[in-house]
């Protein structure tokens, strides 16, 4: 008879790839998932247990033994684990680093998994709908809370029931429990504590769909393994299709797994969601405390709350009953994860569709160009919605030469000439401009001297009302110098920036309203709340920011969508970077024309003849990107072939090329036939933070050959003695060359 087995196989949090084997005390009953403490050095440790064996190649004398396990089952279930395992074959990345890091930060550091009590539901009482039509609730915060309970189309005493993360969201406020309670004491609002077995229905007053979006949501077929790409239009209702779907699976007794790209930026999306499900949407994203993170984590791994939105780390939320998985924008690079466990959540999502027999969604109206081909090649099923509710289209972008007409602080005077009668008009102008900042150069003109940052290949740029030079890639700051450090002479400020061009509008727009939105704009939080609650209370009103503006906000007043300069990324170095310029174009375009009035777009470009600028067509995606596919096919690169980039990095340049030409020689020795080993070559940002890059590329036409090759030349150079601070890094499936 075998012997029972007493010793774990541990996942540690470390950049090692192996398990640690440990003994089980006797009084220890383990499973794979469960999370442990072990002894590790002169300290103890986080890990996850991965097998159970019999044996061990550690002698039983040195074999140490597992001092804890802090729950008595596993955390991490069977399919959940099987999916981390996957992901760290296939991104070669070590286990531990990928399982500890699935975990919320407070279980890394070795917390208690929290006690749940249910959350109190707040519902307007007939007092309370009494008060805000007779307007005795005078303040802004006690209109913002009522209205937000009074649903239309229903009475007081069935109105629904918001918890207050839901409230907080749908008022953008931030709302302490006392203050509702003051609600409550005057008769306004009632507290309801909802069974957890037994969720609240959801908000289901009239949403009538189109055909289009109806065939949509009949075209989800659970259990199949098949995703689904759901391309519309921007502004066709992908999020009501979104929320059927959802009912759907959640009236069969499963969970739904909501990923979108940044919740900071898509706060009237969430909102919608925590509205129409009141009491069951758990989110999960960074900007919650490690005490909030840990108790949404756990109420959805209960399966007391049903939904779960998030980024891309909540993919690894566990789901006992998980139906659904939505990646809604599944184009955006925050998908991929840029450092450590370089992960695509969105690839990883359709993985765990697989091992669930859960259905998956990809939501775009500019889909990537690989989900594109899977979908009309027949690998994915495809459902289009190609026109908005109300019968419009998206409108026609047209180009404005920047060769004839000169820009002037980045605005040409047929783009002013539009503005102007959007303006007259009563509707709102909305100008993109990818570049924060005022200016990106700080250059002498007589002796040709140029502010660059010490620490990395680029050049220092200069912010409005800020007295220092910024470098916006490692964050280095330096007091701005008034004349050239070399001659003498008065320094120039060349390159435009959002600031730079919110000053240019506010002189050709003095009493225009304006309101720029980019990173240096919304630091605080709310911040971002309360410039979209602003921008929606205004008509005529100007709107200046970074690619934020064309993060999925609908604004029925734009009337004019003004992108100032694309042309940088139509000619990048990058693979993607023309894609990536096509989908901020579409997407900024979807901003306008969504009211009655209709819309314009404006595309400030020194080459309006490119063919990809002649074949712009926000209403037809597809074929305006048949162009950069046929490319694709030619030169063998995604989707028509697969990429891995391997980067190494050191304190000096000599160190890291050396080191790279290492690497690229293990890898050539491990290449089979049909793989190319390109480089190595320094990066496009070769120092960075005081660190010189170099990379290699892999290209291979086939899956298999490509990791083959890394799986053995990593165990080649893995044996190798690297100089202290020298690291190696794997990027499968890279998003950007840079």
């Amino acid at each position: 008879m075998p012997a029972a087995p007493r010793i774990a196989c541990i996942a540690l949090d470390r950049p090692l790839d192996r398990l640690f084997d440990y003994s089980i005390p006797e009084d220890l009953t383990l499973a794979p998932g469960q999370r442990v403490r072990v002894p590790f050095g002169r300290g103890s440790t986080i890990g996850v247990v991965v097998e159970l064996a019999s044996t061990s190649e550690v002698a039983p004398g040195r074999l140490r033994a597992i001092q804890e396990a802090p729950e008595a089952e596993p955390i991490l279930g069977p399919r959940l684990l099987e999916l981390l395992q996957f992901g760290a074959r296939y991104y070669h990345h070590p286990l531990g680093e990928a399982l500890l890091g699935a975990l919320p930060p407070a279980l890394r550091h070795g917390d208690p998994l929290p006690a749940l009590t249910p959350e109190t539901l707040w519902r307007m009482t007939p007092a309370g709908s009494q008060a805000l039509a007779d307007g005795d609730a005078r303040g802004r915060r006690q209109q913002a809370v009522l209205r937000a309970l009074a649903h239309p189309g229903s009475t007081p005493h069935d109105s629904p029931a918001l918890d207050r993360a839901t409230l907080a969201a749908a008022t953008g406020l931030q709302l302490a429990p006392r203050e509702l309670r003051a609600f409550a004491e005057r008769g306004w609002l009632e507290a309801i504590t909802p069974d957890p077995k037994q969720p609240p229905p959801p908000n289901t007053s009239d949403h009538t769909l189109t055909a289009e979006q109806r065939a949509a949501v009949d075209a989800l077929t659970p259990d199949t393994g098949v995703p689904l790409l759901l391309e519309g239009v921007t502004g066709s209702g992908k999020t009501e299709v979104y929320l059927q779907m959802a009912e759907r699976v959640l009236a069969r007794g499963r969970q739904v797994l909501f990923l979108i790209p940044e919740i900071a930026l898509t706060p009237q999306l969430s909102a919608r969601i925590q509205q129409r499900f009141p009491g069951q949407v758990a989110l999960l994203h960074s900007g919650l405390s490690e005490g909030e993170r840990l108790r949404a984590w756990e109420s959805a791994r209960q399966g007391q709350r049903r939904i779960v939105v998030g980024t891309r780390s909540a993919l690894f939320t566990p789901l006992p009953d998980l139906g659904l998985i939505i990646v809604d924008e599944e184009h955006d690079s925050a998908f991929k994860q840029q450092d450590g466990f370089r992960y695509n959540a969105r690839d990883l999502a359709i993985k765990r569709g697989q091992l669930e027999q859960a259905a998956v969604v990809l939501g775009s109206a500019t889909p990537t160009l690989e989900t594109l081909h899977a979908a009309t090649t027949g690998r994915y099923a495809h459902a289009r919605l190609a026109t908005r509710p109300d019968g419009s289209q998206p409108p026609a972008v047209e180009a404005i030469d920047t060769r004839v007409h000169t820009p002037d602080e980045g605005l040409t005077a047929p783009l002013l000439d539009a503005m102007q009668q959007t303006l007259a008009a009563g509707h709102q102008c909305f100008l993109l401009l990818n570049r924060r900042g005022f200016a990106r150069v700080l250059a002498c003109d007589a002796c040709g001297w140029v502010a660059e940052c010490p620490d990395c290949d680029a050049r220092l740029t200069i912010h409005a009302h800020n007295p220092r030079a910024v470098c916006h890639l490692c964050g280095h700051q330096e007091p701005r110098p008034q004349r050239c450090p070399q001659c003498g002479e008065a320094l120039a400020q060349r390159g435009l920036g959002t600031q730079r061009l919110e000053q240019a509008l506010a002189r050709h727009y003095p009493t225009t309203p304006l309101i720029r939105l980019d990173r240096d704009s919304i630091r605080h939080k709310g911040a971002l709340e309360e410039a979209l609650d602003r921008i929606r209370q205004l008509d005529a009103a100007i709107v200046v920011g970074t690619q934020m503006l064309a993060k999925g906000h609908d604004f029925p007043q734009v009337g004019l969508v003004g992108v100032i300069d694309v042309d940088q990324g139509l000619f990048s170095v990058d693979l993607r970077a023309t894609e990536t310029t096509l989908q901020l174009i579409v997407q900024a375009a979807g901003r306008a024309g969504r009211g009655s009035g209709g819309g314009r777009v404006l595309l400030q470009t020194g080459h309006p003849d490119h063919p990809l600028i002649r074949g712009l067509n926000a209403a037809n995606y597809p074929a305006m990107v048949a162009p950069l596919l046929e490319e694709r096919a030619a030169a063998e690169m995604p989707p028509h072939g697969h990429l891995a980039l391997v980067r190494v990095e050191a304190g000096d340049a000599e160190t890291t090329r050396r080191h790279a030409e290492r690497v690229a020689t293990h890898l050539r020795n491990a290449a089979a036939e049909g793989l190319r080993v390109l480089g190595p070559a320094p990066a496009p940002r070769h120092r960075v933070n005081r660190r010189f890059r170099e990379q290699i590329l892999l290209q291979s036409t086939q899956r298999g050959p490509l990791h083959r090759a890394l799986t053995r030349a990593r165990h080649a150079w893995q044996t190798d003695d690297l100089p202290r601070g020298t690291r190696i890094a794997i990027d499968i499936d890279p998003v950007s060359l840079a």
